[in-house]
């Protein structure tokens, strides 16, 4: 059975990368595509400095160098770009499944991963992908009380995207909470701390400082994520503040600020001082908990999706470090079963509703009504459920205290 059920599985996946190489993606990938091209010439290291001061660059050292890399080797075979591009995406998403069945020994539980990340990955070359299987490995570690090589995988997660680094204080608590004496957690720390500095030395500090700033310094209100911000942005539209607009069809003109409307000013820095606070309150929860992997798990799990629902400057595909953290908590029995579909339902549908497979998506309203509405509702609700998860979690008596 074991033999019929890992036949199906690589069966499935074979189907997905034939059918979905060659995607066209969203139109973000032949930016990363030009940015690998400019890449070729003075190597990932000083051209990434390069690149850096010809354009709004907000992607990590490592993410750019693995593009640079597929490029050149593509090349050398004469694969076209896309193909190119979309290689370390097909491995990462191979690997992540595998990595994931190493966990719990359940076919199903790879083949739930495959499905959930295949849209993300193959179809829409979302590079988020390409770290999944570093995150899933620094979850586990981290489990296993490993956390001298979970740092260094989440680390390598945060140079190749940035989103993973949400994490950080939450693996920072848990390894300090683990280490009998202050130097034991330095030990612990030491070996993420030298290859940060390492990443940091080899592609310029200042760049590396200067790029991480500039993605974290978005001043758009909602990006096209479903969250707050979303249906705050649909609230300023009704009542018609001058300057914004909230289109139809999943579509919305992108909220900066400054705005012309006040609203959106007060709104933009209230959600972040609410971000901060909640984030804050997940963090204490965690402190004052038992020191369990579940307990971890649905903190982690809690912190990625207050960063979601809270903050501005979201992107519809930022839902995922939310997703995969669900994903393992799940896995735990941490998280019950509803919350991880509703998470994954919530995370494919952000990105169906504004990139369908590549070439659009176009929808009909019922009513006049936006039906991105309900599904920002469905994450905030998604968000409490998460939350009360964690509560129960960490109020309960832990059996390894």
């Amino acid at each position: 059975m074991t033999l019929l059920r890992t036949a199906i599985l690589a069966l499935i996946a074979a189907a997905l990368i034939i059918a979905f190489t060659n995607a066209p993606g969203t139109f973000d990938d032949y930016a990363f595509i030009a940015w690998a091209k400019f890449l070729l010439h003075p190597g990932p290291f000083a051209g990434y400095a390069q690149l850096s001061r010809v354009t709004d660059l907000d992607y990590p050292p490592i993410g750019i160098t693995i593009m640079w890399a597929t490029l050149k080797l593509g090349h050398h075979f004469a694969w076209p770009d896309l193909q190119s591009f979309k290689l370390p995406l097909v491995l990462t998403t191979l690997a992540a499944p595998a990595i994931a069945y190493t966990r719990t020994r359940a076919a199903e539980d790879a083949l739930i991963l495959l499905l959930i990340i295949t849209p993300f990955g193959l179809i829409l070359g979302y590079t988020d992908v390409t770290y999944l299987p570093f995150l899933l490995a620094a979850f586990y570690l981290a489990e296993r009380k490993i956390f001298w090589a979970a740092g260094l995988s989440l680390a390598l997660c945060a140079f190749i995207k940035w989103q993973p680094i949400i994490f950080a204080p939450i693996f920072l608590i848990a390894a300090y909470r683990h280490a009998p004496s202050p130097k034991h957690f330095a030990k612990l720390a030491a070996p993420t701390t030298i290859f940060v500095l390492a990443v940091l030395l080899l592609y310029n500090p200042a760049t590396v400082i200067h790029v991480l700033l500039t993605a974290t310094s978005d001043n758009e209100f909602s990006a096209q994520g479903v969250n707050l911000a979303w249906l705050l942005s649909a609230l300023f539209e009704y009542f018609h503040l001058g300057g914004l607009t909230f289109q139809p069809n999943g579509t919305i003109a992108l909220l900066t600020t400054p705005s012309p409307a006040t609203a959106v000013n007060v709104a933009m820095t209230a959600l972040r001082y609410v971000f901060y606070a909640v984030f804050l309150a997940h963090l204490i929860i965690y402190a004052r908990g038992p020191r369990t992997s579940n307990a971890f798990l649905i903190s982690a799990t809690a912190c990625a999706a207050a960063q979601f629902t809270f903050n501005t400057g979201v992107h519809e595909n930022h839902f995922f470090v939310t997703l995969i953290a669900a994903f393992a908590a799940w896995q735990s029995k941490a998280l019950d079963n509803f919350t991880l579909a509703a998470c994954a339902a919530i995370a494919l549908l952000n990105i169906l509703f504004f990139y369908g497979f590549g070439d659009g998506f176009n929808f009909t309203n019922l009513a006049n009504i936006d039906s991105t509405i309900f599904l920002a509702l469905a994450e905030l609700l998604t968000y409490a459920l998460i939350l009360h998860q964690q509560l129960q979690t960490c109020r309960a008596k832990s059996k390894a205290e």
